[in-house]
């Protein structure tokens, strides 16, 4: 017998003892106990199960509200400046918190279901946007590309080497290039300030141009260098311009790739693309006595004595190489002057170099190589199956022993010329094509008993967004040392093409879908 038993028949004896002597009292106490009291109770038990069922039934619904809302409207938020963001799938813009309540409450009107739970709902949508931080979003594919456009090939000589700067301008924002200097011109660096101040007022980030550094001193390491170059004919006037609307895209895409690469020397050594790679690396994988072997390889050689190079015309030639082969200015003239001499007759009298001229060279038979023994080509009304450039690259990388130098531009001029009969779309995409080295359909497959099973024991509601479901097999691929990962877009189109049964709200998949 409970307490609570207990209590009420003392106070039910209580009770009589009082009014013993009192029949109309006694009679109350009877009618109240015998007659009301169970009325009573089962009226309060049916209503406190009506309670308990709409708020049942009202968080459920608050819940894919918020969820539908939240995939619909893709807000974020920054701690640092207070600032709310949105991202309509193209670009993204800076919002007032107003405005999204404003929206927020409008939506939740038009719903009516959750009109009891207004504020309530408010609220917590407010929450769960300050815990979506700006850095965690995923731009679409079309924001990149766009973003890619702008900057290659008016500002960068390729695609590689404008993903290469996002990254790294992605690292400083998140601070990871703590000894690494980036070498660049004069001109870029003007570039690095306007953006700075661009990320400034729109992030609060004053660390773009950390670590740019323009001029070369001989107490600084080597190991510690990065080389970067740009188009130089670039209108600073026109980047400012630019700028404001290009922007926030510019930052919020530079920490995309920093987290997907990790940081810029991964990146680099990600890609097959040997001309930015080396270049980047160009002082940390070589000492003075190499860059200028290097010029006496490419620009110098031997010949009678009957030729000799003025040392003005030879460092004029020297110069040139430096600008051929977009390196800074990392060897004084007096130690190559010195160093020079020490190889060839110099003639002091004539300030001249004895029984040297000048030459040049460049080619891509690997590349043919691969495409005829890796890629299949087919016609299909199934499945569309693609390769993106990028993943050709790392591909090609991943087979290839030879030292040949490969972007994705060139790439793409091979495809053109020696594979007229493939499809590409944007220069990005080749359909209809499979590579023995990567079955990205089985890949994916072999992901999904890992993604079933993590929404089986964390995911309690009704519907897991395409967005959830790339994340857990990226944690797949990570946790299993998967060599090469599907890109977001070609991930959800294959959900589309396998599970269009459960898709709904167009970017969600219903968790009856982890039962099949």
């Amino acid at each position: 017998m409970t307490d609570k038993k207990v209590d009420c028949l003392n106070a039910v004896d209580k009770f009589f003892n009082i009014y013993k002597d009192n029949d109309y009292m006694v009679q109350r106490i009877y009618n109240h106990i015998v007659l009301n009291l169970p009325n009573t109770l089962e009226s309060e038990c049916k209503n406190y199960e009506k309670r308990i069922n709409l708020n049942t039934y009202l968080t459920e619904e608050q819940q894919i509200f918020m969820q539908v809302f939240l995939s619909k409207n893709n807000y974020y938020y920054l701690p640092n400046n207070n600032f709310f963001y949105e991202y309509n799938g193209k670009d993204y813009l800076i919002v007032k918190e107003d405005d999204i309540i404003h929206k927020l409450l409008s939506n939740i009107s038009k719903d009516r279901v959750l009109l009891q739970w207004k504020h309530k709902t408010k609220t917590n949508v407010i929450k769960q946007i300050k815990e979506r931080n700006l850095f965690s979003s995923i731009p679409e594919t079309d924001t990149i590309q766009n973003l890619l456009n702008v900057l290659y090939p008016s500002i960068f000589l390729s695609k590689s080497a404008a993903k290469y700067f996002l990254t790294i301008i992605g690292d400083n924002i998140l601070r990871k290039n703590n000894n690494l200097n980036f070498m660049v011109t004069s001109k870029m660096k003007q570039l690095l300030n306007e953006l700075e101040a661009v990320s400034t007022s729109s992030i609060g980030n004053d660390n773009i141009s950390f670590r740019f550094i323009t001029k070369y001193h001989e107490n600084h390491s080597y190991d510690n260098f990065r080389l970067l170059k740009i188009n130089e004919t670039f209108s600073n006037d026109y980047w400012r311009e630019l700028l404001k609307k290009i922007g926030l895209n510019l930052l919020c895409v530079a920490v995309h790739y920093s987290n997907r690469y990790k940081n810029s020397d991964n990146f680099l050594n990600d890609r097959f693309d040997d001309e930015l790679t080396n270049y980047a690396y160009t002082l940390k994988n070589t000492r003075q006595p190499d860059i200028i072997n290097k010029f006496i390889n490419e620009c110098l050689e031997k010949t009678t004595n009957d030729y000799q190079i003025e040392w003005k015309n030879l460092h004029f030639v020297w110069k040139q190489f430096l600008s051929n082969t977009s390196l800074p200015n990392v060897v004084f003239s007096t130690t190559l002057k010195n160093s020079l001499a020490e190889i060839f007759t110099y003639d002091k009298e004539n300030d001249a170099f004895k029984g040297i001229t000048s030459k040049y060279l460049p080619f891509y038979k690997d590349f043919i190589q691969f495409w005829d023994t890796t890629i299949t080509t087919y016609n299909s009304s199934d499945f569309e199956n693609e390769l993106e450039i990028d993943e050709i690259s790392s591909l090609f990388k991943s087979w290839s022993k030879s030292k040949n130098t490969f972007s994705e531009e060139n790439i793409i001029k091979i495809l053109k010329h020696f594979f007229s009969n493939i499809e590409i779309i944007e220069d990005k995409y080749i359909l209809n094509i499979t590579s023995n080295l990567w079955d990205k359909v089985a890949d994916i497959n072999n992901s999904l008993p890992y993604i079933k099973n993590y929404i089986k024991s964390e995911h309690k509601l009704t519907l897991v967004s395409f967005d959830d479901v790339y994340t857990y097999y990226q944690n797949y691929c990570t946790s299993n040392s998967v060599k090469f990962v599907v890109s977001k877009r070609y991930f959800e189109k294959y959900l589309y093409y396998k599970f269009v049964d459960y898709v709904v709200y167009e970017k969600f998949i219903k968790i009856d879908w982890v039962h099949t």
